[in-house]
């Protein structure tokens, strides 16, 4: 999620270039908010059942991260309101899924409707006692990703990941404090 608002702020500094506009709360707020708008669905699940439905929460994904769909469709939608926030959605939903594909998670079916397939680049994280290969490319078939979720849950997530300064934390962390020093510096340019 951090990574998430970086990744919004990085946009909104982007946009305001783009199209010299102010780099005000709205513009950021709107780059969080579009950065982080594909879990919409995340939220609501961890609310009503917390982290105890380790599958309901791999399968967030199943609602809002079909890129192919939802980056031309939200784009559209935000042109309404201008290119700015076109561009503003664009930028935060095709961070937000390249996110999702390095890491966590089984990925993002990139090129769904044509297949059914999710794909994760890089690095998936896994439990220490069910490593998987390393590869630049890892293909997940939809169907199985119940399995695959059962298979490699790790139920000390929280505290592996975000407890022990893994390198995916750390690389969050490190994201959302550079955008932070980008805002102050993009905020401090013109004084």
């Amino acid at each position: 999620m951090l990574l998430d608002v970086g990744i919004g702020i990085f946009a909104a500094i982007l946009v305001g270039k783009a199209f010299t506009l102010e780099l005000g709360p709205l513009l950021v707020g709107f780059g969080i908010a579009f950065a982080l708008l594909p879990d919409f669905d995340l939220w609501y699940i961890l609310l009503r059942d917390g982290n105890r439905d380790h599958r309901a929460i791999a399968r967030h994904r199943d609602l809002g991260h079909y890129p192919l769909l939802y980056i031309p469709v939200g784009t559209l939608l935000a042109a309404v309101f201008g290119a700015p926030w076109a561009l503003l959605f664009a930028l935060g939903a095709v961070g937000h899924f390249v996110h999702d594909s390095i890491g966590t998670g089984w990925g993002v079916p990139w090129f769904w409707p044509f297949t059914n397939r999710n794909y994760t680049f890089f690095y998936r994280y896994t439990p220490v006692a069910k490593p998987l290969p390393k590869q630049m490319l890892y293909r997940w078939e939809h169907e199985r990703l119940d399995e695959l979720t059962d298979e490699y849950w790790d139920p000390q997530f929280f505290k592996n990941v975000y407890g022990k300064l893994h390198p995916l934390f750390l690389a969050e962390i490190a994201v959302f404090v550079v955008a932070l020093l980008a805002l102050w510096r993009a905020g401090h340019a013109g004084s």
